[in-house]
């Protein structure tokens, strides 16, 4: 298996925000990689510790190879000009290209590779095990469990993530429910590999509790603590800047810091899931998430357009949006951005 180097371990249990990036497409579905620069330069002038290409938020780039390639090759470049020394390099990898995803994350010099439930949809646990040390070989491993309401999640058992923590990294827990992300923390936190882990939750729907808690659980005999080092989630694909802020806060509350944002924690926590329950159309069963994440990006003047792939948004779902995101300061990018968004466009070459 490849290893990852102890330096890039160090990076990525700092923490932080990371980024599942959206794809900027025009109006006939092609990358614009002026805008897509521009993306990529935002996220890490907000404070993102590193930049996904390839994830749920990106539509896993549409399964073309050739632009997932592209993709990589622009984030990788933005990445090293614009990233600083506290960043690393992660993708998402999935589908039926999974092999060839990771072995093109691992020329254009990425760290580490997510490895998406689509990757082995109709697998027994032998065979996503199988599957994981094929894509160990090419690139260091994280695991990725994903919502139900998202084609191609799969379950993850105890035992399955017992064998998954003697390959992996760390993992991202996206499962929107308690007692299968417990699940996986305590699967962590038994893991003799637990120094080396790194967990992020992709659970939008209590990103503050997740961020914010401490989760004991008892191995034999003694009390290990596992916690979220990062939250990897389609929230932090828009206003990041304040989600970088706010994040930051929660973490350094549970680690004993005095409270420092205007609003208490339990306020925060349900002015994000407002925002995360229009981002997302959660009462549309989620079937406009991309969309209203591009939305948003829209609306802050970052992209064009909300083009995908396969969404189009409905009725309504941009005014739920604005609305979610005016509620507080505390939420939104918008007078960060009045203050930046000329200068990033210019250093990212958009008219």
């Amino acid at each position: 298996m490849v290893e990852l180097a102890p330096e890039r371990l160090g990076i990525m249990r700092a923490g932080g925000v990371w980024v599942p990036s959206p794809l900027a497409l025009d109006e006939d579905r092609r990358m614009v990689e002026e805008r897509q620069r521009l993306l990529t330069l935002y996220y890490f002038r907000a404070g993102a510790r590193t930049v996904v290409p390839g994830a749920h938020t990106g539509e896993f780039a549409g399964g073309d190879l050739d632009l997932y390639d592209r993709w990589l090759r622009l984030v990788a470049e933005v990445t090293a000009t614009y990233g600083g020394p506290d960043v690393f390099l992660m993708s998402a990898v999935g589908g039926r290209q999974v092999m060839n995803q990771a072995e093109a994350a691992a020329r254009h010099g990425f760290d580490v590779a997510m490895v998406a439930p689509t990757a082995f949809s109709g697998l027994d646990d032998d065979g996503v095990v199988a599957l994981f040390r094929d894509v160990a070989s090419v690139i260091p491993t994280f695991g990725f469990e994903l919502q139900r309401a998202v084609p191609g999640s799969r379950e993850f058992s105890s035992d399955l993530w017992r064998r998954l923590f003697e390959i992996i990294y760390g993992a991202k827990g996206a499962s929107f429910d308690t007692y299968r992300a417990q699940n996986m923390l305590e699967a962590a936190a038994r893991s003799a590999r637990r120094a080396d882990l790194v967990l992020a939750s992709g659970n939008d729907d209590r990103i503050v509790a997740d961020l914010g808690g401490r989760f004991p659980f008892n191995v034999d005999g003694n009390e290990v603590v596992a916690s979220y080092a990062a939250g990897l989630l389609g929230h932090f694909a828009t206003d990041t800047h304040a989600a970088v802020q706010w994040s930051e806060a929660v973490r350094a509350s549970r680690d004993g810091a005095q409270w420092r944002l205007p609003v208490g924690e339990k306020e925060l926590a349900h002015l994000v899931n407002m925002c995360n329950g229009a981002l997302f159309d959660a009462l549309g069963n989620f079937e406009n998430s991309v969309w209203g994440v591009k939305c948003r990006l829209t609306q802050l003047g970052l992209l064009e357009a909300p083009h995908c792939f396969r969404e189009s948004g409905r009725a309504g779902l941009d005014e739920a949006i604005a609305r979610a995101y005016a509620a507080h300061a505390v939420l939104n990018d918008d007078a960060w951005l009045a203050e930046n968004l000329d200068e990033l466009k210019r250093e990212a070459g958009v008219a």
